[in-house]
């Protein structure tokens, strides 16, 4: 059950890798501030979420400079050919074959508020099983 689910966001991000990188920067530049404190710097990929942090654990982001087909970026979840077929099969619903990132949370309790919000300027797919 604990790494059950993936939620998946993919699509066309040209921005500069390290401003696409910096969405997922979680701060540890203090350590006496808790990520309850009021002065914690909350990383944009954990506020679009609604959460104050995440499991670095249980992401995965991959990029490329060229568009490559959706294929391609499969390769890197942990599920099944069914599966990845009906997130090939979103993704193109969405208007996407090709795409130059991707990223994946493995969360199955987490609750994705807002589905038609660009997350990092890409599309949230929407949550699949995995093979975990």
């Amino acid at each position: 059950m604990y790494m059950s689910k993936v939620h998946i966001w993919a699509g066309i991000n040209h921005e500069d890798t390290n401003v696409f990188e910096r969405y997922f920067e979680l701060d540890y530049s203090d350590p006496d501030i808790d990520i309850d404190d009021p002065d914690y710097n909350v990383c944009q990929f954990c506020k679009d979420i609604g959460e104050r942090w995440y499991d670095e654990d249980l992401i995965g982001v991959f990029r490329t400079e060229e568009l490559r087909n959706i294929k391609e970026f499969l390769g890197e979840l942990s599920v099944s050919s069914e599966i990845g077929i009906e997130i090939q099969d979103t993704c193109i619903e969405k208007g996407f074959e090709s795409i130059n990132s991707m990223f994946y949370y493995m969360d199955p309790e987490l609750v994705i508020s807002d589905v038609r919000k660009s997350y990092n300027k890409l599309i949230y797919l929407g949550v699949f099983d995995t093979d975990l």
